[in-house]
């Protein structure tokens, strides 16, 4: 695979910066552990994300970069289409941006490399056996909130960045490190909140979990909100009602095929190798008011998720449609038709597979594993879609990998947080060239 055509060529001298830049990324390897173990104790639940912005911002002034640290304004997020919708104040919990201004006359590309610090509730505490909030390593492994979900993604990004400076390197090309919040709610607004502040770059790294695997697309997805009618009465006159549970188990079902039938009909390259084309994905359920009561209303809530190649618009539309002809079908429900409400929503998106950012990727992923280079998309939805729709940068998510995502004794395997490391060093020489 031929490399990108760059400005100023590094193939000359490209052994020797290369083992430049992997002797010391193998130095800084302390400080990769060291740093993301400060970042799992800084506990970071979404809208609660102050502690952990601020162990990235003491670590980007550390490395004597530009640190911007700011509040993100609500008024004008929301006026962005992109925008949505967030349960929390944005006081106390700023997005933080590091920029390496390249080297003066050094003519390199601009390289943005971005990840969130906010993080889901660690929940039920009794199924971990380790501290989620502790960063313990054993066994290969670093377990704690957050380690793959993606803390880790965002201690590569930096320590690489780090390694390269330390190296003496001078990347000709600016360098922006983007640790934002709000991902795990409100997908997006962090990351939006960062463009809109004026951050963009030629090209993108998302430094999500992909276990090295290069993905240059991603699912988009709806959270909807269904409100399924029914009527009260008491439990002893049933008869006189309509229970909204029954007639919610009808939809809940309808859901699976409805997933069974988009699924066969869309399909996509790169999502291949997942056994769901379509993930239908009801996550709540919610009845009853009063015990002895046939329920008058049950609601129940979940994500679809898409695949590129059509707009979340289409898949509302198909979504309504499909609760119709069930509604029609039920002597209930035709006369009291579910209520569709979409809470939430983003747009998945691919990078074309012959992009040079892309192509440098793969060959970087190659160069480090040893091995080919997997290319597919990221099964499920991250901040990536900012970057590449509304900031017109070509975007790869690509970082290190564990197990237990949202899960109990979630971790990242630390042989993988060196190589996404290595390779994200790589990158940052290959792309922005030196000065």
């Amino acid at each position: 695979m031929a490399l990108p055509a760059h400005p100023q060529s590094l193939d000359t001298d490209w052994g020797g910066l290369r083992q430049q830049v992997l002797a010391s990324v193998e130095a800084h390897q302390e400080h990769l552990i060291t740093f993301l173990r400060a970042l799992i104790q800084a506990r970071s639940l979404t809208g609660q994300e102050g502690a952990a912005a601020a162990v990235c911002a003491a670590k980007l002034r550390e490395l004597s970069l530009d640190v911007d640290a700011w509040e993100i304004d609500g008024a004008q997020l929301r006026s962005h289409p992109a925008a949505n919708p967030s349960r929390f104040s944005y006081a106390g919990r700023p997005n933080v941006v590091g920029r390496y201004k390249g080297a003066a006359g050094g003519g390199g590309r601009s390289l943005l490399l971005n990840g969130h610090v906010d993080v889901v509730s660690p929940e039920p505490l009794d199924a971990w056996t380790r501290d989620p909030w502790g960063g313990e390593v054993k066994d290969n492994r670093l377990y704690g909130r957050g380690a793959m979900d993606m803390k880790g993604g965002i201690a590569c990004m930096i320590i690489a960045l780090e390694s390269v400076l330390a190296a003496g390197i001078r990347p000709a090309g600016d360098v922006l490190v983007e640790c934002v919040i709000e991902e795990e709610e409100g997908v997006g607004n962090g990351t939006l909140g960062s463009l809109l502040r004026g951050y963009t770059a030629d090209a993108c790294i998302v430094t999500e979990g992909t276990h090295l695997q290069v993905q240059p697309a991603m699912r988009g997805a709806l959270r909807w909100k269904i409100t399924v009618p029914g009527s009260a009465a008491h439990g002893t006159e049933k008869w006189k009602g309509a229970d909204a549970i029954e007639k919610g188990i009808i939809v809940w079902q309808a859901l699976r095929h409805f997933e069974d039938a988009m699924s066969a009909i869309h399909t996509h390259p790169l999502y291949a190798g997942y056994p769901i084309s379509i993930p239908v994905a009801p996550d709540m359920f919610q009845a009853g008011v009063w015990r002895g009561m046939v329920p008058p209303e049950c609601v129940i809530e979940g994500y679809l998720e898409t695949l590129p190649g059509q707009s979340t618009a289409y898949w509302e539309d198909a979504l309504r449609a499909y609760l119709r002809q069930v509604a029609a079908s039920d002597p209930w429900l035709s006369t009291h038709p579910p209520r569709l409400d979409i809470t939430e929503r983003y747009e998945a998106y691919e990078e074309s597979l012959t992009d040079p950012f892309v192509a440098l990727m793969q060959q970087i992923a190659s160069d480090v594993t040893g091995e080919a280079a997997t290319l597919n998309g990221l099964n499920g939805g991250c901040d990536a879609y900012i970057r590449h729709v509304y900031g017109n940068s070509p975007t790869v998510i690509f970082g290190p990998s564990g197990g237990g995502a949202h899960g109990a004794d979630e971790y990242v395997s630390v042989d993988q947080l060196r190589d996404a490391t290595r390779a994200m060093a790589l990158a940052i020489v290959r792309w922005c060239g030196v000065a």
